[in-house]
């Protein structure tokens, strides 16, 4: 008789996890009410967060501090689960000026043991452009190296909308579009060129030009494969002013690129840069990548599509946002308990005509590739920026945005758990 309730137990809860995924129905993790701004106790400004999560529950969050005029990188740390966070580690020099706009933000990463990376572009001061500057920590991030410069050209030209990963071996991969090679594709395009240490960022090699004919200002972003590949996605523009997405890739360590494979014909044509790049995620032997599109017009949205064959082919694309209007740049995190996550920014469909402020969504993908409903992270008040996500073990999760206030930008922190089974129970009752 007890077999037979634990079987029943399992059925009713497998039967609620079911019905939830497939009813749509948002709410599948419970956030606190009201996000946080952990940094404002430090006095300046602050911006343009990026997270990550240690497997001992540390949060580390990579932050502008300051004004544009003169802002400056740093990492903060919390060793409670995000309750406080101590002041940032400052990672760029006192007297640089970091460059972070939109999609041209810094990147952080964990290394395999001690290391922390972190990437950001940097104002040169004579009015040539921006230098891109890469700093490592050997220490947990609690003090860092010199930073250093990892473009080796001669003549100074724009950089912008760079990437950094590290891959499964170890080494070091930055991305970016590189103004050196202009006049190589179509008016108004740029190149994306890559750059590898596989020295824990002591040192990096030549850099290489992976493409030209590419958006001008939409983020490449990199991914790898189980058997060592190396992707490269970014937005190229094809003739007649389409721009889609692709994706190129390395079998052996980035000395040499395929030729690019169009992710999806989504055909949009836009004479102009969006400014909308992609993300782009391993996990096993399948590569997840969500982007941006209109489409043609009628169909516009956060897309999601995967390969299982090296990024040879690509899924069908589906429409992830489902109804949210005005969603934009996404961004994928693996969970340390191997959930996918997937959040991004929008307005609410209903409230206000569809004019509220944009804020935060979550959601939250299962290995077969099946999206839940987009669930509002809530707390924001007014307009919202570039989303960043990070989840950890015991179904916690993090997402932190910039939002303006009367006293400037300040980076808002709210956290979430999975809901529980009780939770789950109810829900499901109640329908």
């Amino acid at each position: 008789m007890k077999a037979r309730t634990i079987g029943f137990t399992l059925i009713t809860l497998t039967s609620a996890l079911a019905l939830l995924a497939a009813s749509g129905v948002p709410g599948g993790y419970k956030f606190e009410p009201q996000p946080s701004t952990p940094l404002a106790m430090y006095g300046a400004p602050t911006r343009d967060p990026k997270l990550a999560l240690r497997a001992s529950g540390a949060v580390y969050m990579l932050a502008i501090q300051g004004g544009h005029g003169h802002s400056r990188l740093g990492l903060a740390i919390s060793h409670d689960g995000g309750d406080s966070f101590a002041p940032p580690v400052p990672i760029s020099a006192k007297e640089a000026r970091v460059s972070s706009h939109g999609e041209n933000s810094p990147s952080f990463a964990f290394g395999r043991s001690t290391e922390m990376y972190a990437l950001w572009e940097q104002s040169t001061g004579e009015g040539m452009g921006t230098n891109l500057m890469f700093a490592r920590s050997l220490r947990f991030g609690h003090s860092w190296d010199e930073p250093l410069r990892v473009t080796d050209k001669e003549t100074p030209s724009t950089n912008a909308f760079s990437s950094m990963a590290v891959s499964p071996r170890g080494d070091v991969y930055a991305v970016w579009l590189d103004g050196r090679d202009r006049k190589m594709g179509p008016p108004g395009t740029s190149a994306v060129y890559l750059v590898k240490s596989a020295d824990r960022g002591a040192t990096f090699g030549r850099n290489v030009r992976v493409a030209t004919g590419v958006c001008p200002c939409c983020r490449p972003t990199l991914g790898f494969g189980a058997a060592g590949e190396v992707h490269v996605s970014w937005r190229h523009v094809f003739p007649g002013h389409i721009r889609d997405m692709v994706v190129a890739t390395s079998s052996d360590g980035a000395a040499t690129f395929s030729e690019p494979v169009r992710v999806a014909e989504d055909g949009w044509k836009i004479n102009g840069c969006p400014h909308s790049g992609a993300s782009m995620l391993g996990k096993g032997n399948r590569l997840y990548i969500t982007w941006y599109s209109d489409g043609d017009g009628s169909n516009p949205g956060i897309r999601l599509a995967w390969s299982d064959d090296g990024a040879k082919s690509f899924s069908q694309p589906g429409i992830v946002s489902r109804d949210i209007l005005d969603a934009n740049h996404p961004a994928l995190a693996l969970a340390g308990d191997e959930r996918l996550l997937l959040t991004f920014q929008g307005r609410d469909p209903v409230k206000k005509s569809g004019w509220n402020p944009a804020g935060p969504y979550l959601v939250e993908i299962s290995h077969e590739g099946q999206a839940d409903a987009p669930q509002a992270v809530p707390g924001h008040g007014k307009a919202i920026s570039y989303p960043a996500v990070a989840a950890g073990t015991v179904g916690r999760v993090y997402v932190a945005w910039t939002e303006r206030g009367e006293k400037g930008q300040q980076i808002h922190v709210t956290r979430g758990r999975l809901s529980t089974k009780g939770e789950l129970k109810q829900t499901s009752a109640a329908r």
